[in-house]
């Protein structure tokens, strides 16, 4: 049999592609054809390591083959290996003398690959080797941060132990974004913003895997570093789900109140309906006061965990209300919160071309809680249908709920916004047949 194919494939190389082991024995006795490569530089122990055939790649490397043979984008044997979590294999490349420092032409190292994946033996491996923990990508970004991002406490573990720079920071860049839907043309929905700066413990929180955090926390990494744009390990963690990360930040010393990213982190457990962290920050004693102060960017086709410029200087009990959470009104309220807050609410819109700042007034509780403010009832992913559907009920019923507290905290029901509109207005406009009668009974005017 020839040992070139038709296509120019050398055969050693087609073997081991085609996982044809034996085939590939018969040809490894010809000491020409263990370096052999095909055109885009993958050779037979590429082959080998992609399939994680331990003893083809051991056959390989005592016929002479080439321990360091780099493909068009500057893949190894080793990073393969790396990229599979196969320490057995990393090993054996690595005691073959493989180089753990060779890059891809993208800049990623074998180190980044191997703390993606997340097999502790490997990134052992690798850094014992010699590999360097801190190289960093395009935008920044290092083999601890990507350990982190995924959670692999291991990994994390080992690069700690080698020296990796636990408050190094992704790459700021500054970014053209909305706090609206993409469709919306009003330019003052439109800012820059500077982006990145993540830090392995923000990458940690937001991960929401609790042991990474404790391991970064315990190594010294600052508790209250914010990224470019302001988020802190706190807020971070929320958008993580996982409270108690939340809790150890707080025990640590993270700060509840920072908001350099225009709201605290008890605003963003009210947005996420994440009642756990809302409970956390109010033991550790979060302001129930603080105001929101700036609007965040919207993802591309939609505003989930998006607070939009009509919210601007709410509370996060004010949030509750107007997002339908009546388990966190309850929290706050008893945690001391103010129920006759108004927001003047206020945003910008747009009407036949022209741009112009909508005036709803000042909103109180109570008419929050009915959807009054902004004609979207809910300005992110957490949707009071969603709720409804998780709790096995309806949107009414959630709207009810929110309500009566506010009606209980002392909420006067005949308050209007600049329109005129009352709570009861506005609960009769969206059919909400429930509300309408208890407001009436809880003395809302019908007139």
């Amino acid at each position: 049999m020839s040992t070139v194919l038709a296509q120019g494939m050398p055969a050693v190389v087609q073997a081991a592609k085609d996982a044809d082991w034996e085939y590939l024995s018969t040809l490894l006795a010809d000491v020409m054809q263990v370096n052999a490569v095909y055109g885009d530089g993958t050779s037979a122990l590429h082959w080998a390591s992609y399939h994680e055939n331990l003893d083809a790649a051991q056959q390989l490397l005592e016929s002479s083959a080439q321990v360091n043979p780099t493909t068009d984008l500057g893949v190894t044997p080793l990073w393969l290996a790396a990229q599979n979590g196969n320490a057995a294999i990393v090993k054996l490349l690595l005691e073959a003398g493989a180089d753990p420092n060779i890059v891809l032409h993208s800049g990623e190292t074998v180190l980044m690959t191997a703390a993606k994946t997340g097999d502790g033996d490997v990134v052992r491996f690798l850094l014992a080797a010699g590999a360097d923990p801190n190289p960093a990508v395009t935008r920044g970004q290092t083999a601890l941060m990507w350990a982190a991002s995924n959670g692999h406490a291991d990994a994390v573990a080992a690069l700690i132990e080698y020296g990796a720079d636990i408050e190094a920071r992704s790459q700021v860049r500054s970014q053209y974004v909305k706090s609206e839907k993409i469709q919306d043309s009003n330019p003052a929905y439109k800012f820059w913003v500077d982006q990145g700066g993540n830090t392995p413990l923000i990458f940690a929180a937001r991960s929401g895997d609790l042991r990474t955090a404790e391991l970064l926390v315990e190594a010294g990494a600052d508790v209250n570093q914010v990224s470019a744009f302001g988020n802190s390990p706190a807020i971070m963690s929320i958008h993580g789900g996982n409270a108690k990360i939340l809790d150890l930040l707080l025990v640590r010393g993270a700060e509840p109140e920072s908001a350099a990213a225009g709201h605290t982190a008890l605003h963003a457990a009210v947005l996420r309906g994440n009642l756990a962290a809302v409970e956390v920050l109010l033991r550790h004693g979060a302001n129930t006061e603080a105001l929101l102060e700036k609007p965040t960017p919207a993802r591309r086709q939609s505003t989930d965990y998006n607070f939009h410029d009509s919210l601007l200087g709410a509370t996060p009990l004010w949030l509750a209300a107007r997002f339908s959470e009546p388990m966190i009104m309850q929290a706050l309220l008893a945690a001391g919160a103010n129920a006759n807050i108004v927001n003047n609410v206020h945003f910008p819109a747009q009407r036949l071309g022209e741009n112009f700042i909508k005036k709803e007034g000042d909103i109180s509780l109570l008419m929050a809680a009915v959807g009054l403010g902004h004609p979207r009832l809910r300005m992110s992913w957490g949707t009071p249908e969603r709720r409804a559907g998780q709790t096995g009920g309806s949107r009414e019923s959630l709207v009810l709920e929110s309500v009566k507290i506010a009606i209980a905290a002392g909420v006067d029901p005949n308050l209007e916004n600049a329109d005129g509109l009352s709570a009861l207005d506005y609960a009769k406009t969206r059919r909400y047949e429930s509300v309408v009668d208890y407001l009436l009974a809880a003395g809302a005017s019908a007139e």
